[in-house]
């Protein structure tokens, strides 16, 4: 293939002719494109592909992917017009007429967003002229002309948060690979260990795997360590300043090929920009119509154009479209908004909508929209704790406090451990030193305990637990006061006997009345699982307690781990069946709000039952074990129940570790939470024993038969109330009743009364 240049200088103004040969990008590496070019070479081949745009945000690399393109096509001879600096027309059709050859050809136009309507002119006048000339065009905005093949230019893969610490699964992403590259070429000794491998994993993640931002951020390694920038891009500090060696002046900074986008926006589009860079995640349309206050009808087109121009991008998932802005285009805009002077007021707006969220939020974190509430606020959890900077920064630690207390129980479920035993720690200094706080002091302590025992830090949560019950006493909250004392029985020295038996009576004469809470059920499971090896009886009325407790709060996560202590206690009877089923049932529970804390446990003693009792699913075993610990490295979680399976995982892992079995431990540690779950309810528990209920009639209702169905199909309640057009919360109180007339404990024994009841039908139709 030949590269040449189609004239002796300049078009226009501002517009040279070049030869991609001599581009200076193509001195590095170019990272994680191998496919995309393929594909790309494979389509400018094909005469029928005669216009193809390529599209992508400002740094995502479209011009070194079009160069790379290009050299692999069999085009005799190639054009490149490099139009970044370009603004407006300047005969840009006869001119270009005028230089390309008669011969067939490739004519690569490269940024043209800034010229879009003048160069789609030229290129419908070329096309139609020159019939057998081929067009490549790169930019933010597509010509629209007909014909026109788009072909999107992604960011490259990042790691999916929590992020891991396994070298070997991180370095297969690429813009990780990236990183170390450039890296690399600052420090050739830079290698990516299990130090910081976490670290560099959400380095690339907040510079959403843009090439650019990767390169330049790799770049200040001169000035710091790894850590060091990551603890500046979480709080807001610029990190992507200097000068990139790019073909143009435009690509030599995420300024100003920020700013370059920033140019084609008008007064409205800018404004609505500028506004939004104070959010760290993502937003929905109703969000940006509270910080924005738009007229009428504006808000969903201003959006979109912000989209079309790559500014803004649509998060993937279900439900509602939420928008996230890139990372480099959130520097450009606050470094706009403090020049104006409009960033504290936008700061400050920004704190008071997180502020009063959470505080929400912490009103049901138990109870019948738990799981909705967890949802909600998984994609909102930099955002908020943004918000918790913002307030402790400018002197309202008290709300700051506030605002933590309430979002423990979500950093306890979703496995933030360390992050939200920090705050709680800084919440309790707050409480103390500010009047009429002492309750909140002291609850901020219990908390704290909690997430310092998921952790695994005993001492610790033994001196929270500790000043929380005597700040309990001090206010004579009673019940709060024996579940401190409960957890602190349990919690750091092997309790005696005589110890766990004086918690457990005075907790269980506490939980008897109405105010009895959640953190009184959480005690008395605790209780409950240091006691089973000492008194079962004990232990059975401490689990019966937490569970009336919990389903009277509402709280999913509470019924799963008790559930999962359940299958504990069954299965030191030696009634594996049982166990199986009743650790089933609690990874349906906890799935079914995204834990992340106690999943890993639970997870590691169903498949332990499963390889017992199916050893030829030891793949999915293996994944299974795989996923389970890989969580707990992202979350720093540890067992959190006492369910006496380490030293059988261990042996599990030991016999699982041939090479048989490695691709399925990969697969394993790339799983979700969520997906981790679904593999595990993937094979069914052995039906259980015909129940009571099987054998004898049992009157239900239409609907609560209906319910019994759907329960029997595997459906959750919100897909059972989504069916049958019904309130979440009044299906919960339908499956309820079900079980409690057929006198079960679980969905699993409603599904199996139900098939049992269809078995009977069947084989009486069958007789008549």
């Amino acid at each position: 293939m030949t590269a040449e240049m189609l004239g002796s200088g300049k078009l226009c103004p501002h517009l040279v002719i070049d030869a991609p040969s001599r581009v200076p990008g193509d001195r590095t590496t170019l990272v994680g494109r191998d496919l995309e070019i393929l594909t790309l070479s494979a389509q400018l081949s094909r005469n029928t592909h005669r216009l193809i745009t390529l599209t992508g945000p400002g740094g995502v690399g479209k011009s070194r992917l079009a160069d790379a393109a290009v050299a692999d096509v069999p085009i005799a001879r190639v054009a490149y017009l490099d139009l970044h600096e370009t603004v407006g027309d300047h005969g840009l059709a006869e001119s270009l007429s005028a230089g390309l050859p008669e011969e067939p050809g490739l004519l690569v136009l490269d940024g043209i967003e800034q010229a879009v309507d003048a160069t789609a002119a030229a290129v419908d006048t070329l096309l139609s002229r020159l019939p057998r000339l081929r067009i490549l065009t790169t930019s933010r905005r597509p010509l629209r002309l007909y014909g026109e093949r788009l072909f999107p230019v992604l960011p490259l893969p990042t790691p999916p948060p929590p992020y891991r610490q396994d070298v070997l699964e991180l370095q297969d992403y690429a813009a990780v690979e990236l990183f170390v590259d450039r890296a690399r070429a600052i420090d050739p000794s830079f290698t990516l260990t299990a130090q910081n491998a976490q670290a560099v994993a959400e380095i690339c993640t907040r510079m959403d795997g843009l090439p650019l931002a990767i390169e330049l951020v790799a770049e200040r390694l001169r000035l710091f360590q790894v850590d060091s920038l990551l603890t500046r891009l979480r709080e807001g500090r610029p990190v992507l300043g200097g000068d990139h060696a790019a073909r143009s002046p435009l690509h030599r900074s995420v300024r100003s090929i920020t700013e370059h986008s920033f140019r084609l926006l008008d007064e409205e589009q800018r404004a609505l920009l500028t506004r939004l860079s104070v959010f760290t995640a993502s937003m929905n349309l109703t969000t940006i119509e509270e910080f924005w206050e738009p007229p009428a009808h504006r808000t969903e087109q201003l959006v979109e154009a912000l989209v079309g121009h790559h500014l803004l991008r649509v998060t993937p998932g279900g439900g509602e479209p939420r928008f996230t802005m890139f990372n480099t285009v959130r520097e450009f805009c606050l470094e706009r908004l403090a020049a104006t002077g409009e960033l504290p007021d936008a700061r400050r707006r920004h704190a008071e909508h997180f502020l009063s969220l959470a505080l929400e939020a912490g009103e049901h974190l138990t109870g019948p929209q738990q799981a909705q509430w967890l949802e909600r606020l998984a994609p909102l959890h930099e955002d908020l704790l943004a918000a918790l900077t913002h307030l402790e920064a400018s002197g309202r630690r008290t709300d700051a406090a506030r605002a933590a207390l309430a979002l423990h129980r979500f950093w306890l479920v979703r496995g933030h451990l360390a992050l939200g035993e920090q705050w709680l720690a800084k919440a309790s200094t707050a409480f103390l030193t500010a009047p009429g706080h002492r309750q909140a002091a002291a609850r901020a302590e219990a908390a704290r305990g909690e997430l310092a025992l998921a952790r695994g830090s005993a001492r610790l949560a033994a001196d929270c637990f500790r000043h929380a019950a005597r700040a309990f006493h001090e206010q004579g909250d009673t019940v709060h006061e024996q579940a401190a004392l409960a957890r602190l029985a349990v919690t750091y020295q092997p309790a005696g006997p005589a110890t766990v038996r004086k918690a457990a009576v005075q907790l269980l004469r506490v939980t008897a009345g109405e105010e009895a809470t959640v953190e009184a059920a959480n005690a008395a499971l605790a209780l409950a699982a240091g006691s089973r090896l000492l008194d079962a009886k004990l232990a059975a009325d401490l689990l019966d307690t937490a569970n009336a407790l919990f389903m009277r709060a509402r709280d999913v996560r509470g019924e799963g781990l008790v559930l999962a202590l359940r299958g504990a206690l069954a299965d030191s009877r030696g009634d594996q069946a049982l166990s199986e089923r009743l650790l089933w049932e609690s990874v349906h529970r906890l799935r079914s709000i995204g834990e992340h804390t106690a999943l890993p446990t639970v997870l590691e003693s169903h498949a332990l039952h499963l390889w017992r009792r199916l050893p030829q699913q030891g793949h999915r075993v293996a994944r299974l074990l795989a996923a389970a610990s890989a969580l707990r490295e992202a979350t720093g979680a540890h067992a959190p129940l006492d369910t006496g399976d380490a030293a059988a995982v261990g042996e599990a892992r030991r016999l699982l570790s041939g090479p048989e079995y490695e691709a399925a431990r990969r697969e394993g540690r790339v799983l979700a939470a969520v997906a981790a779950a679904g593999e595990a309810l993937a094979v069914c528990p052995p039906a259980p024993e015909p129940a009571s209920a099987v054998s004898r009639s049992v009157q239900l209702t239409a609907r609560q038969y209906e319910v019994a169905m759907l329960v029997s199909q595997g459906l959750t309640n919100r897909q059972i109330s989504q069916q049958l057009r019904l309130s979440e919360w009044t299906v919960v109180n339908h499956v309820r009743e079900v079980m409690r007339r057929l006198d079960v404990p679980s969905r699993i024994h409603v599904a199996q009364w139900v098939l049992n009841r269809q078995r009977r039908n069947a084989l009486g139709t069958a007789a008549e």
